[in-house]
């Protein structure tokens, strides 16, 4: 099945939690993001400590998250749904300075809550070392 995240197909996933997920972390509606975690869920930020609940899930992404263009590509089901669904989708996180390949493992509990997002970057330590942030011109 095909769904589309601001007219970027996802395939393999249908879940309606994880299309609105991406979709208000595109418009930078970082409320309406945190609102989709359980109230306990947890955000894993590539090389940072886990940020845990609704509020501090929010106040990071509205810290960190701005100018972030997701685009997921492809995913899939882990684990079957009687009980926890876990999914792993893959694709692109852009920033102003640089895209990087990202995969995002997504926990839904029987209430389609985002129990936690686990975002790993792709990369290889020589890409990520060779990042150079773009110097102003004084």
């Amino acid at each position: 099945m095909i769904h589309l995240v601001q007219g970027n197909p996802i395939l393999g996933i249908d879940e309606p939690t994880l299309t609105a997920y991406f979709a208000a972390l595109n418009a930078e509606r970082y409320e309406e993001v945190a609102a989709l975690f359980a109230e306990t869920g947890i955000l894993y930020p590539p090389f940072e400590e886990p940020v845990i609940g609704r509020a501090a899930i929010a106040r990071y992404l509205h810290l960190e998250a701005v100018g972030l263009q997701a685009e997921p590509l492809k995913g899939e089901l882990l684990a079957p749904p009687d009980g926890e669904r876990r999914y792993r989708i893959v694709g692109k996180a852009k920033l102003p300075l640089f895209s990087v390949n990202v995969a995002w493992q997504f926990g839904l509990n029987p209430e389609d809550q985002i129990t936690f997002v686990k975002v790993d970057l792709l990369a290889t330590l020589e890409e990520l070392l060779s990042y150079q942030p773009l110097r102003q011109q004084g």
